[in-house]
C-alpha cells in the first residue's frame, strides 16, 4: 500500500501461464488513441464515464510500454467483461483481491468469457487491481502506482502479453473513504 496526502492507493498482481488443451475466439479492437491519455489522464476517475476511464488506463498503458520498446496491447472484448465483472464484483462485496470470496478464480473467470477455452496450445494470463481516492484514483496516479511496483510493472511490460481488457468501477468503498477500483486482465494464447 502506498500512501499520500492521506489518500491511499492499493494494487495487486497476479500473473499466471498454460499450456495446454485450451481455442482462439472473438475480434479484437484498438486501444484508445493518444487523446485518452492527455484528456482524462489527470482527471479524478470519479468524474470520468467507464468508457473515459477504460480508455485512458489503455492509453496510458499502451505509453509505457511504448517506452520501454514493447508491442501496444489491445483491447479485448472478453478480458474486458472478465475485468468488468470482477472490478463490480469487488465493489457489492466491499472486496479487493484477485479472488474475493464466493468468486470464481482467475483461470475460471476467463474460461466464463471464453478466453481461455479448447483448442489452445498456449496461453498466458495477468492481472493488475488497482484502488485510490481523490488525485490517487487518477488513470495517471493508478498506472503510476503499477510501473512503480515490480510485480505490476512486470504485467505491464511483459512482451508475452497482445491483449487487454479494462475494468472500472467507481463510488466503491474501502473502510469509509470513497474511491474508485480499476482491474486490467492481461493475454496472450496461440492455437
Amino acid at each position: 500500500m502506498a500512501s499520500r496526502g492521506g489518500k491511499f492507493v492499493l494494487f495487486a498482481s497476479l500473473a499466471l501461464l498454460a499450456a495446454g488443451a485450451f481455442a482462439l475466439a472473438g475480434p479484437l479492437a484498438a486501444t484508445g488513441g493518444a487523446n485518452a491519455c492527455s484528456h482524462f489522464g489527470n482527471t479524478e476517475a470519479q468524474k470520468l464515464s467507464h468508457a473515459q476511464a477504460r480508455r485512458s488506463i489503455g492509453c496510458l498503458l499502451n505509453r509505457a510500454r511504448h517506452r520501454h520498446g514493447v508491442r501496444h496491447l489491445r483491447t479485448n472484448h472478453r478480458l474486458k467483461k472478465a475485468a468488468e465483472k470482477h472490478t463490480d464484483y469487488m465493489k457489492r462485496h466491499h472486496c479487493f483481491s484477485h479472488r474475493c470470496p464466493g468468486e470464481p478464480s482467475f483461470v475460471s473467470r476467463l474460461q466464463r468469457v471464453n478466453y481461455v477455452v479448447g483448442g489452445l496450445s498456449r496461453w498466458k494470463i495477468g492481472e493488475n487491481i488497482a484502488w485510490g481516492g481523490g488525485h490517487d484514483g487518477t488513470p495517471r496516479a493508478i498506472v503510476r502506482s503499477w510501473m512503480h511496483s515490480p510485480g505490476h510493472r512486470a504485467n505491464i511490460l511483459d512482451s508475452q502479453y497482445r491483449h487487454v481488457g479494462v475494468g472500472f468501477a467507481s463510488g466503491c468503498t474501502r473502510g469509509k473513504r470513497a474511491g474508485v477500483m480499476f482491474t486490467t486482465d492481461f493475454g496472450m494464447r496461440r492455437r
